[in-house]
């Protein structure tokens, strides 16, 4: 009795076991491959949130870079691409880049979107003809990263433009001019 006892829990015990290894084998961390130099202000940040997607990014290449590499790096990376799409869908890497975006979302990056507009690059040069700047009154939404923002004189309190800012979407719009 003792013994057939011993053999159900060992039979149980190999049982999860196999089970975890089978599950842990169908959740295994997806490679990335990348050359070049990495943009070192969003790596940590990029890395953190792939590891959370469950894949990560290797630098394979730095300052040597030829066709060959290239095309490793290519057949490596389309093979994981589908192994993503399969897990999440064909638009996992655009969200993917919509969640590490929105990290980065702060009214000092999305300045430079903003900076970006070329009527508020006219506007500030019509500006500094008059020894007057640009102000800008930014206001948060509610929504991670998108902000509504007025544009204004910095000497005459004029309202030059009214804007909306979704820095994960790249996107500026003019609400009204």
């Amino acid at each position: 009795m003792k013994t057939l006892l011993a053999s159900a829990v060992l039979i149980l015990i190999s049982a999860t076991s196999l089970a975890q290894q089978q599950n842990n084998h169908t959740e295994e961390k997806i490679c990335f491959l990348t050359y070049g130099f990495p943009d070192v202000e969003r790596v940590e940040v990029e890395q953190a949130i792939a590891g959370k997607w469950g894949f990560a990014f290797y630098t394979v290449g730095e300052c040597t870079i030829n066709q060959a590499l290239i095309d490793s790096v290519v057949r490596v990376n389309d093979a994981a691409n589908k192994r993503m799409e399969a897990r999440y869908g064909s638009n996992w890497r655009s969200r993917y880049q919509q969640e590490v975006d929105a990290v980065f979302a702060t009214p000092e990056r999305a300045q430079q979107l903003v900076n970006q507009q070329l009527y508020i690059w006219r506007k500030e040069q019509e500006l500094k003809t008059h020894n007057d700047s640009l102000h800008y009154a930014w206001a948060a939404t509610g929504r991670k990263g998108v902000y509504k923002v007025i544009v204004s004189g910095s000497l005459k309190n004029t309202i030059f433009y009214k804007l909306l800012v979704d820095y994960p979407k790249y996107k500026v719009s003019l609400l009204t001019n």
